[in-house]
């Protein structure tokens, strides 16, 4: 990818910079490095001074970073990475460090402060996620072509599944799907919850052989070139009785409203509102035990958040998820995900798998 389009990224970085009052800035968070320079190496520490953008990394990262990121200054370390980041501290004349504190531990943040005397540590909040919160068209792309990946895997997956398969049969023949198809890996270990394991919203795969009658709740993503894609889908193996095709009737409508409010100028937190009020109506919301959505760019937990927690005015170009579940402990459970992009008049999905509870 050309320089122009990270150096834009690398300008905007240091402006945000002035707005946290420092004049260096320092992470270690592989999607903030991904993001403004373009390397894909899982370990490095990125140094931005004004002016000048340093990557450090050792000698597994060296030839990778100079051909990734050929417009940034590459440094290789040896000992210590501090050593070399101090030295750079000092050639910038830099006064004011900033730091991720949500990606930094205390016992990272005074090893920092011990090695960096020259400067003063400055914890700040949101310079690089609030900078990624909103996708440019490239990324949009990505997104969609993850998306696409997703749901090619998706459906090469449910074609081959039968009762008598484990749980992590299922997630393990998911993601060879995926990888089939294009993506680099899983974005998150699949979530396959069959019966009564269901009911555990981030259940991971089991030994559980799925039998016939279950129903099935299958939360899974792909990671295409750095970019992750979401999805949920609830299917059932045989057909149902009345109450359950009641309970994910209720569901997908509830779902499908929280689809229907998401548009540019919304409130996050009115999104998740709506949904919990509409399975109030059929009392489901007292089964809905998380949050109704979340961003996914780089990393699969993004802002913003839809949630009762939080509160963002949605803007076009945001990627959020909608996902509201229903979970009857010692029963089974139930989720629908999608992934959708804000637009200003409304919503653009990102997958196109269909939500019918009984597969043919």
């Amino acid at each position: 990818m050309e320089n122009s389009y990270y150096e834009h990224r690398i300008e905007l970085l240091q402006e945000r910079m002035s707005g946290a009052n420092v004049d260096a800035f320092f992470t270690l968070a592989a999607p903030s490095m991904r993001y403004l320079t373009g390397f894909t190496g899982e370990e490095g520490y990125l140094l931005a001074l004004q002016g000048a953008m340093h990557l450090v990394v050792d000698g597994r990262f060296t030839t990778q970073a100079r051909e990734e990121c050929p417009w940034v200054d590459i440094i290789e370390y040896t000992g210590h990475f501090s050593r070399s980041i101090a030295n750079l501290l000092v050639a910038g004349h830099a006064h004011w460090l900033g730091f991720e504190k949500e990606r930094v531990s205390f016992v990272q943040a005074e090893q920092m402060r011990s090695a960096f005397p020259s400067v003063t540590m400055v914890p700040t909040e949101g310079v690089v996620e609030g900078m990624r919160i909103v996708k440019d068209s490239r990324e949009l792309d990505m997104m969609r072509a993850a998306g696409r990946v997703a749901d090619k895997a998706f459906n090469a997956m449910i074609g081959q599944l039968k009762a008598g398969m484990t749980e992590n049969e299922t997630a393990a023949l998911l993601e060879y799907e995926m990888r089939k198809a294009g993506a680099q890996g899983a974005s998150f270990p699949t979530i396959v919850g069959s019966g009564a394991r269901g009911a555990l919203p981030h259940g991971v795969a089991s030994g559980k052989a799925i039998q016939n009658g279950d129903v099935i709740v299958i939360d899974f993503g792909v990671n295409y070139e750095g970019y992750m894609s979401d999805c949920t889908r609830t299917v059932a193996l045989g057909e149902q009785p009345a109450d359950v095709l009641d309970v994910y009737g209720n569901l997908r409508g509830a779902q499908q409203l929280g689809l229907d409010c998401i548009k540019a100028g919304v409130s996050s937190r009115s999104v998740d509102t709506a949904v919990r009020g509409k399975l109030d109506e059929s009392g489901l919301a007292q089964y809905f035990t998380h949050g109704l959505g979340h961003g996914v760019g780089l990393e699969i937990h993004e802002a913003p958040r839809l949630s009762q927690g939080t509160d963002t005015v949605l803007e076009p170009g945001q990627v959020v998820t909608c996902e509201p579940g229903v979970y009857l402990p010692g029963r089974y459970g139930m989720r629908i995900e999608d992934s959708v992009i804000v637009t200003a008049t409304g919503f653009e999905s990102l997958t196109e798998l269909p939500k019918e509870l009984v597969l043919p």
